[in-house]
């Protein structure tokens, strides 16, 4: 009874306000989400980009504007901080409400999706919680998951743990999508937060194309200090996630024991921020002056150069956030072919891919957090040979791995759960105005024109009686929107046949009388019927035969995504006297770019068709030949 009554609904729905196209017919327009821009993110639109997926950068401040308030001060930060987690959320709001509404325009079969990552950490909850506002679908792209990441820093359970756990829950239950950057960030958020069903583990990736190429950007001196050293460099953020303190006493321990020679054979560069970089400055003071370099963050240029002549590149996570974090910056030194040292806890994500995961061989060696030993025995293996990170078979790993996490393999993972993710997510504001309006246009249209045509009808009725005989409708099963049947009804302007229907013999069977009425579309004014009901509108692809479905190839099916019409965009470019293939190619640019404004168009075009009479007949035959698949 319950789906009885969902019926209903549907086919009162649908009578009122349209057909729009199944979700499952729709491509995803990525909009990548996250208050700072570059990095990863980046590259995975630009990735999308070149696969035809139309896909856009949302952020509130480039990575030299992120960084330079960052510089300004205890105050300008936190200010900064309170922006993104506040105001930022509301701009994708805004940002998402105007891609449904406006950009969704004239690009009916594209469904925008905010890909929301946790930067900052109340975007995911924000823009889930405002879908019936912008009517977007969301995906969210976990990077640091909260509470853990607080917990990970060593506050314990409380009140607002507890919160923002639920509001992880209901967040994750209410996306279109999930995506982790590692398998063990996986598995310990979905048994506290639950499973969501399109859920993805994708590797951030970097593109190997952005090193190498550029050999000038890092200053002179700096680049004649690393000639003929076997570089270690650390890039990105250094906070709470990352063990600091086994690097502060391993790196310092290290230099401690080595020669004068050794010393003019190592160097250490930070380029990074945080509180962990001030910890190490103020730690080690001019100590090593001879053998560490703090930079800072570089742009692009610099900081690709920089990778590109590391050797070897550093990376570290607290015991604590073991499934809290995967840094993403490994990826980018694997990228530019440099082995990784990491400082990790065993369970974690970064373990993972420095140990070998998923058949890849290892990328690096590892360290315990707090072993600062093992990591001076480490950095002595690297120095004196004995460690295989500097060898020619490494290298050829390194590249195997490269090529692994090139972001263009993870941009085909991304376009895999964004397909899934807009099957579920709702029909944009400019997808339901359009079939609301063009089903308003049809309902009006038709009942007008049936009772303001019912003397025409009613004479051409008469005369099809006189000429053919009863009955004076064709009916014949036509498919509707997604291969639905639906039963189109014409004036007959053929003579009946006993056996099959065949369109060769179609010259043969139409009347002179039968001509006189398609030349003037009078056979076509009883369709209006099938427009009143909703199974045809006034403007879109004709309803072709039943049997052409399985003629169809991947692209001429697209046709039968959206209702069928009574004139469509081939009808006006050239009706019965163009080809198959020629029709079939309007017909699906038509689904593609289905507007009101084309609708009305089309609609001022037919009547000039009309008026001219052109396009009536086939070069071939009186009518349009059967279609096969060869023509």
């Amino acid at each position: 009874m319950a789906k009885e009554n969902l019926s209903v609904i549907h086919h009162i729905r649908s009578f009122l306000f349209g057909h729009p196209p199944a979700k499952a017919h729709r491509k995803a327009a990525p909009i990548m989400c996250s208050s700072v821009g570059g990095g990863p993110l980046e590259r995975v639109t630009k990735a999308l980009s070149l696969m035809d997926v139309r896909s856009s950068m949302n952020e509130m401040w480039s990575p030299e504007a992120w960084r330079k308030r960052f510089k300004g001060g205890k105050a300008l930060r936190i200010i900064t901080r309170l922006e993104a987690c506040a105001v930022y959320p509301i701009k994708t709001v805004f940002d998402g409400l105007k891609a449904s509404a406006i950009d969704n325009v004239g690009d009916p079969m594209t469904a925008p999706v905010l890909v929301v990552t946790t930067n900052p950490f109340t975007l995911p909850f924000i823009a889930t919680l405002t879908k019936p506002l912008h009517r977007c679908g969301v995906v969210a792209l976990m990077y640091d998951m909260y509470p853990d990441a607080l917990e990970a820093a060593g506050m314990a359970p409380n009140a607002l743990t507890h919160l923002l756990e639920y509001l992880n829950r209901w967040t994750i239950k209410h996306l279109d999508g999930v995506v982790y950057l590692g398998d063990v960030m996986r598995a310990s958020a979905e048994n506290r937060y639950g499973v969501h069903p399109n859920t993805y583990v994708i590797d951030n990736g970097a593109n190997p194309e952005e090193f190498g190429n550029t050999t000038d950007a890092l200053p002179d001196d700096l680049r004649q200090w690393m000639d003929g050293r076997i570089i270690f460099s650390y890039v990105g953020n250094m906070g709470i996630m990352h063990d600091v303190e086994t690097l502060e006493k391993g790196i310092a321990a290290f230099l401690d024991a080595l020669s004068a020679k050794d010393k003019s054979r190592i160097g250490f560069i930070f380029a990074a921020s945080g509180a962990g970089v001030e910890r190490l400055r103020h730690a080690w003071q001019d100590r090593y002056g001879e053998n560490i370099r703090f930079i800072g963050p570089q742009p692009d240029r610099e900081w690709a150069e920089l990778l590109y002549r590391t050797d070897v590149a550093l990376a570290t996570l607290t015991t604590r956030a073991w499934a809290t974090s995967a840094p993403s910056k490994v990826y980018s030194a694997i990228a530019a072919g440099c082995a990784l040292l990491a400082v990790a806890p065993i369970p974690s994500d970064l373990a993972s891919i420095v140990c070998g995961n998923r058949d890849l061989p290892p990328a690096g060696v590892l360290v315990a957090p707090g072993d600062a030993d093992d990591l001076v025995a480490k950095l002595n293996a690297i120095l004196n040979g004995s460690s295989p990170l500097l060898s020619g078979t490494w290298s050829e790993q390194m590249a195997r791995l490269a090529d692994h996490y090139d972001v263009s393999h993870m941009a085909e993972r991304w376009q895999a759960c964004l397909e899934r993710a807009v099957v579920n997510a709702p029909d944009t504001w400019a997808s339901l105005s359009y079939h609301s309006i063009k089903r308003l246009v049809d309902l009006t249209a038709s009942a007008a024109g049936l009772i303001a045509l019912s003397p025409v009808l009613f004479c051409t009725a008469l005369a099809v009686h006189c000429d053919l005989g009863a009955p004076v409708t064709f009916r014949q099963k036509r498919p509707g929107i997604d291969n639905v049947p639906f039963e189109l009804i014409k004036f007959r302007s053929m003579k009946a046949t006993d056996g099959p229907i065949d369109a060769k013999n179609d010259a043969e069977r139409l009347t002179p009388f039968g001509k006189k009425i398609r030349a003037l579309s009078l056979d076509e004014l009883p369709t209006l019927f099938n427009v009143f009901k909703g199974d045809m509108s006034l403007v879109g692809p004709r309803p072709l035969l039943m049997q052409y479905i399985e003629r169809y190839d991947k692209e001429q099916i697209r046709r039968q995504w959206v209702v069928p019409g009574i004139t469509g965009w081939a009808q006006v470019n050239g009706r019965n006297s163009l080809s198959w293939d020629e029709k079939f190619k309007l017909d699906t640019w038509y689904v593609d770019h289905a507007s009101l404004w084309l609708d009305l168009k089309i609609l001022v075009k037919t009547l000039a068709v009309v008026l001219k009479r052109t396009g009536i007949r086939h070069a071939d035959s009186a009518t349009m030949p059967e279609f096969n698949a060869e023509n």
